[in-house]
């Protein structure tokens, strides 16, 4: 017998079928969306490590960099280009143009196999006021950069800085400041104050001897006795060593090339006190008012006017804007001395909100600003005497004298940084008088710093006269991170 299957059974198997075939269409869908989603998850992920890591490297790189930056500057012999060229880094011609130089190199340690490429990015100066650092790794497919802008700093900030060893002695005299120690006497009769704002107000290797009752120093804004330590501050101040802040030659060179139809040389280099006392007084009555540049004074003991730096001689003071430097012949000793009490007003300020008790009120006059800008020392092209010229960015002592001392008795308003090799011998002695110092004060030998008149005796550190500092080779500086990007 013969079974027949009919349509309508066909029809039913059929309906079945078509429904699990589309059950496993959908299925295998999923399955191979499941599968792409997998693998660009997977592909995501990867990447997003790439990044990371990536980051970190380059990262990691900019430090390595900043600190190889940082200590090719405590490498005290050569150039600021041979220094890092030292660390392993080298110069790269297409960067580097007349203004700004590039170095270059790879850094593999500490990492594991990765390399970072690495640029320093320095003015062409000097002694730079800034840098750049950009770091860049490739890990996978991805590259990551890092740029780390710093400025350069002074490395011992404080308003008095004394590399002297000093001597023991606690004593609050004259002769334990020349015995390389620093000391500070007041009395109840006017202010004397040493403010240190952000930083110190004494930095010392010798002893810090100051008259308590009235001088106003906190002693938790002064390191004292540092000598022979970990805190020791390198000796600046000694001329022709690797620690020298300035080559006086360089200044000479300056003084040489400004002209100034004030001086019977048509310069800025007096050869002797008679002109000098002669150019301030003509310059301090014309439109002017004031020496402009950097002036050189060259005094020697056989000198006529040895002792007519005074207000009878100079009735109208000295004035300078820019940089006064004393050049002591050979022949002076660190314990010689030259006395001025005439008034002395380089880079003045403007004194009218003056409030001896409140720092805030503590004005600068520094940068100076030039009248006749041809006397800008940056405007003044030394290169021909062998020396690298004065950039923009450098700043420059406002005060400096050789070995020999000058004695300031007299009206002081002086904005920059006072630098000098030998003793610093400070005394208010006329009432009424204000002695002001806005900068620091770098010596070599102690100091003697008195006030015991109605008077008013000022000394304020400012970093704005030492971040820049025309230092050679930058000595004394450090790059800190200003920010990254």
């Amino acid at each position: 017998m013969r079974i027949k299957l009919s349509n309508r059974q066909r029809r039913r198997r059929g309906s079945i079928i078509i429904p699990y075939f589309i059950l496993l269409l959908i299925t295998a869908s999923a399955i191979a969306g499941l599968g792409v989603f997998v693998a660009h998850s997977t592909n995501m992920a990867h990447r997003r490590n790439d990044l990371i890591a990536a980051a970190d490297f380059a990262q990691g790189g900019a430090v390595i960099a900043c600190s190889d930056l940082n200590e090719a500057l405590t490498n005290r012999t050569g150039t600021i280009k041979t220094k890092v060229e030292g660390k392993g880094y080298q110069w790269n011609s297409a960067l580097s143009t007349s203004a700004q130089m590039v170095y270059q190199r790879t850094i593999t340690a500490p990492f594991a196999d990765q390399a970072v490429a690495a640029e320093i990015w320095l003015p062409n100066s000097s002694s730079p006021s800034s840098a750049k650092i950009v770091a860049r790794a490739i890990t996978g497919k991805v590259t990551q950069q890092a740029t780390v802008n710093v400025k350069m700093s002074w490395a011992y900030p404080a308003a008095i800085i004394n590399v002297s060893a000093g001597t023991t002695s606690a004593t609050i005299d004259k002769a334990t400041g020349k015995s390389g120690n620093v000391v500070v006497d007041g009395s109840k009769s006017g202010p004397i104050i040493v403010d240190g704002g952000p930083a110190r107000a004494i930095l010392s290797n010798g002893r810090a001897n100051i008259d308590t009752a009235y001088a106003t120093v906190p002693a938790s804004a002064i390191s004292q006795t540092n000598y022979n330590t970990a805190n020791e501050v390198p000796d600046f101040t000694a001329q022709g060593t690797v620690n020298t802040l300035f080559d006086f030659n360089r200044f000479i060179a300056v003084a040489d090339l400004t002209t100034n139809t004030l001086n019977p040389t048509l310069n800025n280099h007096f050869t002797n006190l008679t002109t000098f006392i002669a150019a301030a007084n003509a310059a301090a009555v014309s439109a002017a008012g004031a020496l402009e540049g950097v002036i050189v004074v060259d005094i020697a003991k056989t000198d006529p006017d040895l002792s007519n730096l005074t207000a009878t001689k100079l009735p109208n003071g000295i004035n300078v804007k820019g940089t006064l430097f004393f050049n002591f012949a050979p022949t002076f000793g660190p314990l010689d001395y030259v006395i001025n009490s005439a008034a002395m007003n380089i880079n003045p300020a403007n004194m009218a909100g003056l409030v001896a008790t409140d720092p805030k009120t503590y004005p600068s006059g520094y940068p100076p600003v030039y009248y006749d800008v041809t006397k800008n020392p940056t405007n003044i092209d030394i290169t021909a005497k062998g020396f690298a010229n004065f950039v923009s960015e450098d700043d420059l002592p406002a005060l400096m004298y050789s070995i020999g001392t000058l004695d300031m008795h007299g009206n002081a308003n002086v904005s920059g940084v006072m630098y000098t090799p030998s003793y610093v011998e400070i005394e208010n002695l006329k009432d009424g008088q204000i002695q002001y110092f806005k900068g620091a004060l770098i010596m070599g030998m102690g100091m003697f710093y008195q006030n015991v008149h109605s008077a008013t005796s000022i000394i304020s550190f400012d970093p704005q006269t030492l971040d820049g500092l025309a230092t050679l080779d930058a000595i004394g500086k450090k790059f800190a991170v200003t920010y990254w990007q």
